[in-house]
């Protein structure tokens, strides 16, 4: 798309479960900040069945123009459909920036609709911001594993980004705020696509989701083997939290991966992160350094994580979390 004719900030937003997921509120925020920078509109695409309702509430989170694609035929996530549908979207408006969530449906669909488009993507953006009056927007991402951090612009248009979850406040909401909602009429040419669901099933998580959790207690190599990670998992029961685990000690079988925390697992916010055994290399830290606060539990005094953690203490944890255990008991619910 030719530069000078590209204008506005514009973001897929995630329906699921008759509602909106919780990365749309991230994407508003980053948006918004990057629509005022430019001097342009925040619109908003919202795909799926039975809408009408979430698109008040994208405008609520300040989203200047909600373009609407409410079908029947979109109640689940098909890459083609949606696809075809926001190549249309981007060659009729002609965004600025179009920003999607680190998500499975924007780890799946960034990449086709950047080939689609002939433009560039950057995934996985720790940070957006516009550093040239060209209207180039500077985006941030880990690198090399989450060693270091590179910075990037694209020069094509729209500048295309995934937003990693947890990683920008979300917006806050103003229920007075006025908006547009446009609606988009899109009919599916099942004829078109080379694949179709058969068949759908939901996985069941029991309890609270690792990355919704508000306490977390995690475990690393340094716990030893997978019965001892039964005593970390009485101590976020007692604390109403959850338990996470390294890298190590995912592939050591301890804990299954979708427990796992860090730049090849989950990123995660909560208000308490208790790393016990865990050394703190650079891809853990990346998914839990949003943490309020972070208390780490390890014996040797030169670990990593010290330099990252608010409360650290120097000991073997299997003496230090009975009397932690004990305390946690007696705490008021």
């Amino acid at each position: 798309m030719e530069l000078n004719q590209s204008k506005g900030v514009i973001f897929l937003a995630e329906f699921r479960n008759q509602g909106l997921a919780e990365i749309n509120a991230e994407l508003a925020s980053v948006g918004l900040k990057i629509a005022r920078q430019l001097g342009e509109e925040l619109s908003a695409v919202l795909i799926g069945s039975g809408t009408t309702n979430s698109a008040q509430e994208l405008i609520s989170l300040g989203v200047d123009k909600v373009y609407l694609i409410d079908n029947p035929d979109f109640t689940r996530y098909r890459s083609e459909p949606y696809l075809a549908v926001m190549s249309q979207i981007c060659q009729e408006l002609q965004p600025n920036v179009l920003l999607l969530g680190h998500t499975e449906v924007g780890r799946d669909l960034g990449p086709r609709l950047a080939f689609r488009l002939n433009i560039g993507l950057v995934p996985n953006c720790i940070d957006l911001e516009m550093v040239s009056e060209s209207g180039n927007v500077q985006m941030t991402r880990p690198v090399y594993g989450g060693k270091t951090i590179g910075i990037f612009t694209v020069e094509n248009r729209p500048q295309m980004a995934t937003v990693g979850p947890k990683r920008f406040e979300p917006a806050p909401k103003d229920h007075t705020r006025q908006g547009e909602i446009i609606s988009f009429p899109y009919e599916i040419d099942e004829t078109s696509f080379k694949k179709k669901i058969v068949d759908f099933s939901e996985g069941c998580v029991e309890g609270v989701k690792l990355e919704d959790a508000e306490i977390i207690v995690s475990g690393g190599r340094g716990i030893g083997c997978a019965e001892d990670f039964e005593k970390l998992k009485e101590l976020a029961q007692i604390l109403g939290g959850c338990i996470g685990g390294s890298r190590a000690a995912v592939d050591n079988e301890w804990l299954p991966s979708n427990l796992q925390v860090g730049i090849t697992g989950k990123v995660v916010s909560p208000n308490l992160y208790i790393a016990i055994g865990i050394s703190g290399s650079i891809q853990h830290m990346a998914g839990c350094s949003a943490a309020k606060t972070i208390i780490a539990i390890n014996r040797d005094p030169e670990a990593q994580i010290f330099k990252m953690a608010h409360f650290g203490v120097v000991c073997d944890w299997r003496k230090i979390l009975p009397p932690i255990l004990e305390i946690c008991k007696t705490l008021p619910r």
